[in-house]
């Protein structure tokens, strides 16, 4: 006989199981005749177990579906209890089997459905949604508790693995993520035409300020022009005019009558 790695096991009698606890071993049971002893094993290797529900939550009065994921060994305090707690099946003619499952089903499963309702349950969804690492950190250790002292099985690890929504909430959320996308989209929109028209104007202001500055480079050149045409500049071109007079004179005094006074021409 063998009781494999990850079980335990125990002789059962016509008399009942005998109260030594068989490690992982190979051994022969003794010759029988009239009775022949059975070899009775229990899993309590560590297994992983998955809970789907759909949750109540009052206050939304909408369902909620939770997966809680638990990996669990068997207590090795707890061990012997289960063989006479539990009845084995049958694998072989001479050995039978108390399943992991069996255990889990009979002690674990309805602790963490119950608990798990009963502590979400108090909350609204959007507490769930928004505090989710946290009511999950609480509930963790509110079924670890429970899970060892109530059952015969020690935690690994325990935890809420998915939560969905339902589908109005789930759409609302949707909806409330386009709009945001929307007011971004517009936001930054905005911005590129506020850009734009800030470098137009600053265009336009630059435009301006170098046509002043041509206006007034043009007044300073004219400035300086007329302050250089000073007297001097001026009885020249006056001389020059009295010149241009005498050239076109012919010689002959202007005709007039003044009596015997001598005519007088007045040549300034």
């Amino acid at each position: 006989m063998e009781v494999p790695p990850a079980h335990v096991g125990k002789i059962m009698t016509k008399d009942g199981y005998q109260d030594n606890l068989i490690p992982t071993s190979k051994f022969r049971l003794s010759p029988c005749w009239a009775y022949c002893d059975r070899l009775v094993m229990l899993d309590v290797s560590d297994k992983a177990y998955q809970e789907s529900m759909t949750i109540f939550i009052p206050e939304d009065k909408l369902n909620l579906e939770v997966v809680v994921r638990a990996t669990l060994s068997v207590n090795p305090k707890r061990t012997a209890e289960l063989f006479n707690a539990i009845a084995p099946q049958e694998t072989s003619a001479d050995t039978s089997l108390i399943a992991n499952e069996q255990v889990y089903k009979t002690y674990a499963s309805q602790i963490i459905q119950a608990e798990v309702r009963e502590y979400l349950s108090q909350y609204s969804i959007s507490q769930i949604a928004s505090s989710n690492e946290k009511i999950n950190a609480d509930l963790r250790t509110r079924l670890s508790n429970a899970i060892e002292t109530r059952t015969p099985f020690s935690v690994r690890h325990v935890g809420i693995t998915n939560l969905k929504y339902p589908e109005i909430i789930t759409k609302a959320q949707e909806a409330a993520a386009e709009r945001r996308e929307a007011i971004q989209q517009e936001e930054a929109q905005t911005q590129v035409s506020a850009a734009r028209l800030e470098r137009e104007l600053s265009e336009a202001r630059m435009q301006r300020a170098i046509e002043k500055e041509k206006a007034e480079t043009e007044a300073l050149a004219q400035s300086t022009l007329a302050a250089a045409v000073d007297g001097r500049v001026l009885e020249l071109r006056k001389l020059e005019n009295q010149r241009a007079w005498i050239e076109k004179w012919d010689g002959r005094l202007p005709t007039t009558s003044l009596g015997d006074a001598i005519p007088m021409v007045n040549l300034q």
